[in-house]
């Protein structure tokens, strides 16, 4: 699910089922149109170095082939263009140590793997104000 000049919504997750589960929750609060998938840690850093804009929000996977999640996450905020962009983790990691690099890093949120529809919109719903409120979770 990929869209082309519009991708506002990065995710990078090498796990198709992860990549699966965040797209169809997207998709449910009728955001997947704005979505673009990478697999990889280094694909993901050169797009956000080369690309025209900055994305709204990054899902970022940890755990990522080659570069990993944290290294892409110290390099974004290396660039003055892309440090203030919310950045979330996602992560079925229980080290401490991932939960204090990245709060040092200044993320956004967490959302802990496996995700549900709950958590996915208690946690980035401020990011989305126009989300349809069906979607809304009280």
């Amino acid at each position: 699910m990929e869209s082309t000049a519009s991708s506002n919504i990065l995710v990078v997750e090498d796990n198709a089922n992860d990549s699966f589960m965040l797209l169809r929750e997207l998709e449910r609060a009728q955001l997947e149109d704005h979505v673009r998938v990478i697999e990889n840690g280094k694909a993901a850093l050169d797009y956000l170095l080369k690309a025209a804009s900055v994305p709204l929000v990054l899902f970022l996977d940890l755990r990522l082939p080659g570069l990993a999640g944290v290294e892409v996450l110290r390099e974004i905020k290396k660039v003055d263009r892309l440090r203030s962009m919310p950045v979330i983790i996602m992560t079925g990691s229980s080290d401490p140590q991932d939960l204090k690099d990245c709060n040092l890093l200044g993320v956004t949120a967490f959302l802990e793997k496996p995700l549900s529809l709950t958590t996915f919109i208690k946690t980035v719903a401020h990011l989305f104000p126009n989300v349809n409120a069906a979607t809304r979770v009280p």
